[in-house]
């Protein structure tokens, strides 16, 4: 019931979070897949011997968002994306791509609770009774090596069933056109015909999220070991009223920890949705990074980083916040019909 308990609470806590920054989630992928147009002729030669990734690289640009003159739009920041795309598009356009995305997020986020609490738990009693054999009599705690590798297990199986998804609401997000092009059905066409008929396009970009594992699991391994350094809580494993926190605690330690996070893993974060977006022609998420390095400046692998930070820091804030207040509620509202469940039954019972 605790592994299910958690899941549910994640995930649902995860979709109320992301619908509400949902415009700003939006922007920040545009941000970070438009490319300059003035280094496209310099790039030939930086692949040296490999015909294939210099068609890539020249081609890289070439499907950037263009206006109705033919000319490139740029986006100088989150801002200046959100008001464009409002002008264009209206206030919808701004949520274009919301319900595949928030599906993908609730379904990635449940997997990942799931699997998470679910290792989490069978892992702590392994080494319980590890400890028990060999006489500790410590209180058994995971340290922040295995805190990762847990995450990363979690965050690994819950991606495979999930790929698909996020690969549509990315195209969904970075597709030019009116609304049409950019549906749920058109975009599944679209994907599987480029890829003529082969389904793993539907999976391009697992390599990178793979490797972004461990994106979630400092996130997670961070607010476990800032709970117990600022707040001097036990670990979440008995469940008891002691490790409990309240909203303004969990939004605190929710923000660090994504700071964190995010930091260490942006180039990979820009690598898979340039991998994903519309019309990309990039192989693999090395040469992103290689094409960003050598066309771009070092400081292109954390481009839209103020508004990733922005939008991580603002999820995972709310995530923590609603998972806690969703769990307690949760637990009271089981507790209440359990109540009346067992009068009921005591009343048959008398009867």
């Amino acid at each position: 019931m605790a592994t299910l308990e958690a899941a549910v609470t994640g995930a649902v806590a995860s979709s109320l979070a992301n619908v509400a920054v949902y415009p700003l989630d939006l922007a920040k992928t545009l941000v970070q897949t438009q490319l300059k147009e003035n280094h496209i002729a310099k790039s030939s030669g930086n692949f040296k011997g490999d015909a294939q990734n210099d068609s890539t690289v020249e081609n890289a640009s070439a499907t950037d968002r263009v206006d109705g003159a033919g000319k490139q739009v740029r986006y100088e920041n989150s801002l200046s994306c959100i008001v464009k795309i409002f002008k264009e598009r209206g206030f919808f356009g701004l949520y274009r791509g919301m319900s595949t995305s928030i599906l993908a997020n609730f379904i990635q986020s449940f997997c990942y609770f799931f699997w998470y609490t679910f290792v989490r738990r069978y892992y702590f009693n392994l080494k319980s009774l590890r400890a028990q054999k060999l006489g500790l009599s410590a209180r058994t705690r995971f340290s922040t090596i295995e805190e990762l590798g847990l995450g990363v297990v979690a965050a690994a199986t819950s991606q495979l069933f999930t790929m698909p998804i996020s690969t549509i609401a990315t195209r969904q997000q970075t597709t030019d056109g009116g609304h049409e092009s950019a549906t749920l059905k058109s975009v599944i066409k679209q994907i599987y015909h480029e890829h003529k008929g082969d389904v793993t396009g539907f999976w391009k970009g697992l390599k990178v999220s793979l490797v972004l594992c461990i994106n979630p699991s400092i996130t997670y391994a961070s607010y476990q070991k800032l709970r117990i350094f600022l707040f001097k809580t036990e670990e979440l494993i008995g469940g008891g009223k002691g490790s409990e926190l309240t909203a303004g605690q969990n939004f605190l330690l929710g923000v660090l920890s994504k700071i964190i996070s995010t930091l260490i893993t942006q180039p990979l974060i820009i690598s898979k949705a340039s991998l994903q977006r519309s019309g990309s022609q990039f192989r693999s998420f090395q040469q992103v990074i290689r094409y960003l390095y050598l066309n771009e400046g070092l400081l292109a692998l954390w481009k839209g980083v103020r508004p990733q930070l922005a939008k991580g820091i603002l999820v995972q804030g709310l995530l923590f916040m609603f998972k806690g207040e969703l769990t307690k509620l949760l637990r009271r509202t089981l507790f209440l019909y359990s109540n009346v469940f067992l009068n009921v039954r005591r009343r048959f019972v008398a009867i």
